[in-house]
């Protein structure tokens, strides 16, 4: 099943409003006329306390007190701005206060809501978000004003509150718990450290969409090896190692690095010792990442010697020499740090399990899912790509207790190329719960802005809370509230691209470049359609900037295609070219794919001169058949 954005359902704030102030049966009434009737929200009074920095670091409970700190402020600040009444924050002093949220760190609460999630109370005399963890309340204010309240945090520098004047509530009390344990969205619309357009309260966009990478147990992330033994302090003296590849010891084998030898004693106790050290050192960590190099999906490979070859090849599969150092560093770890789980990459060479071997209860696979295929699900795959996602996932599955899946969203030789962000969201969620998946690092580009970058990270940051979000229909009120009366249009744009896509039956593969597709749903006739809608889109909001500048955000993306295109057409591609940089630069966009060659100004020039060579060959082919009618 794909899903379409649902264009039967149109969200409309009057209508919302007018449904939010009729009385509920036994309901609680939190304003009325403008004026709110819970008039304090308590918060934890450890947040008074200021984060300590130690080493230029904060801690992670700090971070934590640091989130939920600017949370509670903008809490105040959304509530006042939605009704027009008046609201203070005031620390708890253990006295219970009439007609108020209280916001309580409650640690007898952690067999309930583990840490991220918490649990709501909506009572006629107190509304009450309580957590055993500070991240767990902040996630807890977000989904209170999003689910509760009609907000919706849409982009990194958008935040849709609904103007509410009289507002009656339902009495609940519920536990949540998100679905995925650990969620992270690596992209730079995400990342508040490379993103400097966060909304003006201060809090990154990943707090608002309760993602929780930025408060992490990792110590480090992947492709950590040559951290521990490093080719520049140990190649010369000690080639051994490093792995065998095509006879010789490498550290570097191609275009790609090379590996280390899994099965080398001594490249075991140099790492053992360095990591048990490491996680003395810091306590509040509580993962080590010990995995390859990276290399490219045909291109490198794991060791070559007598002992790594002898284990592969039992296992079928060079996961198994790698699997055994981890499960022998997990076995230590065990004994000497009973709470710390050590995590390894399962990508490109290693993706496919050991026949035989097992993951050890304190060993997380990182399963990367390359090269990927965001035309389909991996539940029910249609490509060759998805096909293989599809069995590595179930076969990981059936043998690790602890996965993260690295999904790949993006195209990192053309990061602007229209990427479509609904397809398979839902499912392969659901279809990753099945398998043993306690996270999600999903992968967009993380240098600068790309293609449908932030519908696709609000969609799917709600879907990996919940699994069973109505994506279509939020996708609906996204549009809505982003674009005003655009979001007809765009809405149309979206569904028609989604549709060409399931009509050509290709994959949409991670290097795709956009002649690839020039005959299927990037061709001429295609594009142009998409381009009349994003016309009318803009026609739409014309009067208003914010808008039109959100919109102009979607059509550079198409702007590329018809710019990049495989195509004769060299005026109106020069043209889109010329459009497409302007935008680019008034966006503030400077890269169009992944790498230092990857610059916007050498895309535009290069593009320029294949296009402007276009008139000179046309020019000379007709001469030339001209020549030869005149011959014959």
């Amino acid at each position: 099943m794909h899903l379409m954005i649902n264009t039967n359902i149109k969200y409309n704030e009057s209508r919302f409003a007018a449904e939010m102030a009729a009385e509920k049966k036994g309901g609680v009434a939190l304003a009325e006329n403008g004026v709110l009737y819970f008039k304090y929200i308590v918060y934890p009074a450890a947040l008074d306390t200021l984060p300590i920095c130690k080493d230029n670091r904060i801690s992670d409970i700090d971070r934590c007190i640091t989130d939920l700190k600017s949370s509670v402020m903008f809490f105040v600040k959304v509530l006042q701005t939605m009704t027009g009444g008046e609201i203070t924050a005031i620390p708890d002093n253990n006295s219970y206060i009439d007609k108020a949220i209280v916001l309580k760190h409650d640690t007898s609460l952690a067999d309930k809501t583990h840490g991220q999630g918490f649990e709501l109370r909506i009572q006629e005399k107190q509304i009450t978000i309580a957590s055993d963890d500070y991240q767990g309340i902040s996630n807890g204010i977000y989904s209170f004003l999003e689910d509760s309240l009609g907000c919706m945090f849409a982009t990194s520098d958008f935040d849709y509150i609904p103007h509410l004047q009289t507002i009656h509530l339902p009495r609940i009390y519920k536990t949540e718990v998100p679905d995925f344990q650990w969620r992270n969205i690596y992209s730079f619309e995400v990342d508040g450290s490379k993103n400097k357009s966060c909304s003006s309260n201060g809090l990154s966009w990943n707090t608002k969409l309760r993602l929780n990478a930025i408060s992490s147990d990792w110590y480090n992330w992947c492709h950590t090896s040559f951290s521990y033994i490093s080719p520049k302090e140990y190649f010369d003296t000690h080639p051994e190692y490093f792995s065998l590849y095509h006879g010789k010891r490498r550290y570097k084998q191609g275009p790609v690095d090379g590996q280390l030898c899994w099965t080398n004693e001594e490249v075991y106790r140099i790492i053992s010792k360095k990591v048990f050290r490491e996680m003395a050192e810091n306590p509040d960590k509580h993962i080590w990442d010990i995995s390859q190099m990276d290399n490219w999906i045909n291109r490198g490979s794991g060791c070559q010697c007598s002992r790594c070859r002898a284990i592969d090849r039992a296992e079928g599969s060079q996961m198994g020499s790698l699997l055994t150092f981890i499960n022998r560093l997990a076995d230590e770890c065990h004994e000497k740090f009973p709470d710390n789980y050590i995590s390894t990459l399962a990508y490109n060479h290693t993706a496919v399990p050991p026949r035989t071997i097992r993951p050890r209860k304190n060993v997380i696979i990182k399963l990367c899912l390359m090269p990927g295929d965001c035309a389909c699900s991996y539940a029910h795959p249609t490509g060759k790509n998805a096909e293989k996602a599809h069995n590595i996932v179930k076969q990981w599955g059936k043998i690790a207790q602890h996965i993260v899946i690295w999904d790949y969203l993006v195209n990192f030789h053309n990061y602007l190329m229209p990427h479509p962000p609904l397809y398979g969201i839902a499912e392969n969620h659901k279809f990753y719960l099945k398998n043993h998946t306690y996270g999600i690092f999903h992968q967009m580009a993380y240098e600068t802005h790309s293609a449908d970058a932030e519908m696709s990270a609000y969609l799917i940051s709600k879907s990996m809370w919940n699994k069973d979000t109505d994506i279509s229909t939020l996708a609906s009120k996204y549009l809505k509230v982003t674009y005003g009366d655009a979001s007809p249009y765009l809405a149309e744009y979206y569904n028609t691209m989604y549709s060409d896509v399931l009509a050509s039956k290709k994959q949409m593969y991670i290097y795709d470049a956009p002649s690839a597709c020039a005959a299927k749903y990037f061709s001429r006739k295609c594009v142009t359609h998409y381009l009349n809608l994003i016309e009318k889109a803009l026609k739409a909001v014309e009067d208003d900037a914010v808008l039109t500048r959100r919109v102009q955000r979607i059509k550079l993306n198409v702007l590329y295609l018809r710019a990049a295109a495989f195509s004769l057409h060299w005026r109106e591609r020069l043209k889109a070219l010329n459009e497409w940089k302007a935008l680019c630069d008034s966006q503030g966009i400077v890269t169009v794919k992944e790498g230092e060659t990857g610059k916007i100004s050498d895309f535009y020039h290069k593009m320029k001169r294949k296009i402007s060579v276009i008139p000179y060959v046309l020019s000379a082919v007709a001469l030339l058949m001209g020549l030869i009618i005149f011959l014959l």
